[in-house]
């Protein structure tokens, strides 16, 4: 099933460098991800909203929801699925950003800004609306630097929601992928130890 996605993913990047990259894209595209940094963009509407008694709750809840999209996507998702970037499977592309040295799963950018935007929503539908405008210019050009899979980007958004609205859901995915993943990293090792007793044999 992962040849199958990695399939996927690869000929809709590769759809994409071919079909929207231009003089504008470039330009642009490395400071909207740039601002993404660390939820920089969002932590400052977290502290606007800290300011203002009306939006106070709604920073409240901001502050948790990048909380716990930044733990869940560096210390657990990340490290125990352990997939490469792009960038570094496939370096035959030129980036227009360093290549970062992280893994890609899933897309932490899209993750907080998706989660952020739901929660800027619900405290004002103007304000929300354009910021699911930038998160969604935020998840594309994770995709056109060539630094995250399709897979990554749309796994932040379900992520990033489920977060910000259902935090039982956001958990239960983590414990299940979790699951999965050490599952598979177990039958990796039991494979590699059979093939190396083999070897050993063999010599």
């Amino acid at each position: 099933m992962f040849d199958r996605i990695q399939t996927i993913d690869i000929k809709m990047l590769r759809m994409i460098q071919r079909n929207f990259r231009c003089s504008l894209f470039d330009a642009v595209m490395p400071y909207i991800s740039l601002v993404g940094n660390v939820g920089a963009v969002w932590a400052t509407v977290m502290v606007v909203f800290f300011l203002m008694p009306h939006y106070r709750e709604a920073g409240v809840v901001l502050f948790f929801v990048l909380a716990a999209c930044g733990v869940l996507t560096n210390f657990v998702l990340k490290p125990l699925v352990a997939r490469p970037r792009p960038c570094h499977t496939y370096q035959d592309q030129k980036l227009l950003v360093n290549r970062p040295t992280d893994y890609s799963f899933p897309s932490g950018h899209t993750m907080s800004s998706f989660g952020a935007a739901l929660i800027i929503f619900h405290a004002n539908h103007a304000l929300g609306i354009v910021a699911f405008v930038f998160a969604f210019l935020m998840a594309f050009s994770r995709l056109y630097l060539f630094v995250h899979y399709p897979s990554d980007v749309l796994t932040g958004v379900v992520l990033g929601l489920s977060a910000a609205s259902e935090p039982l859901v956001l958990v239960f995915a983590a414990l299940c992928a979790c699951v999965y993943c050490g599952k598979t990293r177990y039958r990796r090792g039991e494979e590699e130890t059979t093939a190396g007793v083999g070897e050993s044999g063999n010599g």
